[in-house]
């Protein structure tokens, strides 16, 4: 009986191995930090006398941008140059001619900002002018947007690793608004930096059960023989 019972624990270790050899892999190709604009409150031009400037159109995007940290621990972001607004804009117009400038104010100073595990909501207001004066929504084109985001210390530049960072696209197609937002990918998670998190599948757990009881059986017909 035990013979019988070894040769299928036997079979059931190496027909998993063979048939799933990826399920022992390690997971860690996703960065820890993960940037994205969640949401487009609204798209304005401004005419406040302050931000005029002659033979262009200053627009205004109100913007919600989610952090996502996939650790189970806090999160430094390292900012090289704080900037205002930390989100990022750049455009292909259909009317060659037009060129977009974004308004940002930099501070040369570096800053640390933590994030807790999960979701981080956060606000910007981006400002931008179009070459074109007389404008009353935004010229046709494609419009793209980002939260540049790294991870790292300033003590040790080597350490210093780009987050994920998803980009939303403003479309305008004759006159017509349309968004695309990414999602982040949350059905990883790793651990926390540098170690990568070793995922285990239900296989693994059957082989590491089955080769258990195949080296318990072992030991045991190896000490009924010296009875």
């Amino acid at each position: 009986m035990n013979k019988i019972l070894e040769k299928f624990l036997i079979v059931s270790i190496l027909i998993p191995m063979l048939i799933f050899p990826t399920a022992l892999s390690v997971n860690g190709d996703q960065p820890v930090i993960a940037s994205r604009i969640s949401r487009i409150s609204y798209i304005t031009v401004i005419t406040d006398p302050d931000f005029y400037r002659s033979n262009n159109t200053l627009f205004g995007i109100e913007a919600e941008v989610e952090i996502l940290n996939r650790d189970t621990e806090n999160q430094t972001v390292i900012e090289l140059s704080d900037l205002t607004s930390k989100v990022l804009i750049n455009a292909s117009f259909v009317n060659q001619s037009l060129e977009i400038k974004q308004r940002v104010y930099a501070h040369a100073t570096i800053m640390h900002y933590s994030y807790q595990p999960g979701i981080t909501v956060e606000h910007a207001f981006i400002k931008f002018y179009i070459n074109q004066t007389g404008l009353f929504h935004l010229p046709d084109g494609n419009y793209t947007l980002w939260r540049p985001i790294y991870i790292g210390t300033v003590f040790n530049p080597d350490d210093i690793t780009p987050g994920e960072q998803l980009i939303t696209v403003i479309t305008m197609a004759s006159g017509v608004m349309n968004i695309t937002h990414s999602l982040f990918d949350i059905t990883e998670q790793p651990t926390e930096q540098p170690t990568d998190e070793a995922k285990f599948s239900p296989i693994f757990s059957l082989v590491f059960i089955s080769l258990s009881s195949y080296v318990f059986i072992v030991i045991l017909r190896r000490k009924r023989r010296n009875i």
